[in-house]
């Protein structure tokens, strides 16, 4: 008696066995394994890894990064990072200048060094110590390059046309461009008491 049911208890055992095996082949490859995934972004060779900062922002978009800037009346509004956007470029003549729209023009061994936006009318510099944009109109016709400049501010800085006209900013000309115009503020045209240019 002791014989047959240690059979019964044998093949109950063999019978789990081949059940769970059956069970595992048929449907475990269905099942994709549990992975856990790292938002470690591993270094490729020559290059430095990013610290946790570096890391948190290359998942947003450069839109997402802002900075806070200092306008007239000693207020303050919340911009694109327009320094950190890989467009601006340090001006390593003059420490805490950058070029946003331009070319500097000094890098004659390496032009792309200095060659911030793509643009041709119009150069823009940002002053990090007083918080202030020196804009120069660089080609004929000068109203359609402020115009042209207004859109980039704009876009780039992510304000509205009030927010524009609050900035600490100068928009010049040179007499090489148009002598009319030498030294003075034109301003921007959507600006109360911006000076008219023709288009």
């Amino acid at each position: 008696m002791n014989t047959k049911l240690l059979i019964w208890i044998v093949s109950v055992f063999l019978g789990a066995v081949v059940v769970a095996t059956v069970w595992y082949f048929v449907f475990a490859k269905n099942v994709a394994p549990e992975t856990t995934q790292s938002n470690t972004t591993l270094p490729v060779s020559g290059s430095v890894a990013p610290t946790p900062e570096e890391t948190s922002s290359a998942t947003s978009s450069p839109i997402e990064q802002k900075m806070t800037l200092t306008i007239q009346n000693s207020e303050m509004i919340v911009v694109n990072d327009f320094i950190h956007n890989n467009v601006t470029i340090p001006d390593t003549a003059n420490i805490g200048r950058y070029m946003l729209a331009g070319n500097l023009g000094y890098c004659l061994s390496d032009p792309q060094k200095c060659q911030a936006a793509q643009v041709t009318n119009f150069n823009v510099y940002y002053n990090s110590i007083p918080q202030s944009f020196t804009i120069a109109l660089i080609k004929e016709p000068i109203g359609q390059a402020r115009l042209d400049m207004e859109q980039f501010m704009l876009t780039t800085l992510g304000i509205t046309k009030q927010q524009m006209c609050n900035l600490n900013y100068y928009v010049g000309v040179t007499r090489y461009v148009n002598e009319q115009y030498t030294g003075k503020n034109l301003g921007f045209s959507v600006c109360p008491g911006a000076t008219k240019l023709p288009n």
